[in-house]
């Protein structure tokens, strides 16, 4: 595999990457920072307006919008397929489509959890599955899972939604090693807060005093979601070609306490 050229190496002209929970956040800024580097973006989400929205943000043409419920498992494969078929060989995957929840465990149940890891995690397995089908990828590709700070430490009041990013941080390091003689990287990136629509929401529910301690958990303050969205231009691009299995830190220091 050639070394790429480091004056160019976020230059993703002409490659097509798909990007789940494309809708808002973490998963439209990636689509917007890609599109901007010249990539091709195949965006996935349930609301169709909203994806509407983000593919008016997107810079370039040969774009495409996929509404979808990643739920629903038995057609993951269709869809993927479907995408390739419209862009070419597929590039990369990035999978930010996911659920949080917080929930002491004393109103903790099984129904949040179950969905919880049908999204973050199964979802994941399923695009993943899809993805390494030789029709679908390029001969050197990459995927990128998001999974969360709080999967590599404890934190109150979310151990569903904690257990679940774990759970794909370890799926994105085995996904790795079954997939690295088929040319496909795999590593997940683990997000502190961001400053988002769902934090808006967030910050409202647990009160000021307690917002204010979070933030001070992250010794650089919250991110944005241009941090992460950085983070996973460099795992799709060719200068992280020696870099799979990880899990990528991106919390402003948080689990650095």
């Amino acid at each position: 595999m050639p070394v790429p050229d480091r004056d160019d190496y976020l230059n993703l002209g002409g490659r097509a990457v798909v990007v789940t929970g494309a809708t808002s956040g973490i998963g439209r800024q990636t689509a917007v920072a890609l599109s901007r580097q010249g990539a091709r973006v195949a965006l996935i989400g349930r609301r169709e307006t909203e994806l509407a929205q983000t593919r008016a943000l997107l810079a370039g043409d040969g774009h495409l919008v996929a509404a979808y419920d990643l739920t629903e498992h038995a057609g993951v494969s269709s869809l993927i397929r479907g995408i390739a078929a419209e862009l070419g060989p597929l590039d990369g995957l990035v999978h930010a489509a996911g659920i949080h929840a917080t929930a002491p465990l004393r109103i903790a149940t099984a129904e949040q959890t179950s969905a919880l890891f049908d999204l973050n995690v199964t979802s994941a397995l399923m695009l993943a599955k899809a993805f390494r089908h030789p029709k679908v990828r390029a001969e050197t590709s990459s995927i990128v899972l998001l999974s969360s700070a709080v999967g590599l430490v404890g934190e109150a009041g979310v151990s569903a939604y904690a257990a679940s990013k774990a759970a794909v941080a370890s799926l994105g390091k085995s996904l790795a090693l079954e997939l690295a003689r088929e040319g496909i990287r795999v590593n997940s990136i683990a997000a502190g807060i961001v400053e988002t629509a769902l934090t808006e929401r967030l910050r409202s529910s647990v009160g000021a005093a307690a917002w204010d301690e979070i933030g001070a958990a992250h010794p650089l303050g919250l991110g944005t979601v241009d941090d992460v969205a950085g983070a996973a231009l460099y795992l799709l691009s060719p200068v992280s070609r020696w870099v799979t299995g990880s899990v990528m830190v991106v919390d402003g220091g948080y689990t650095a306490r």
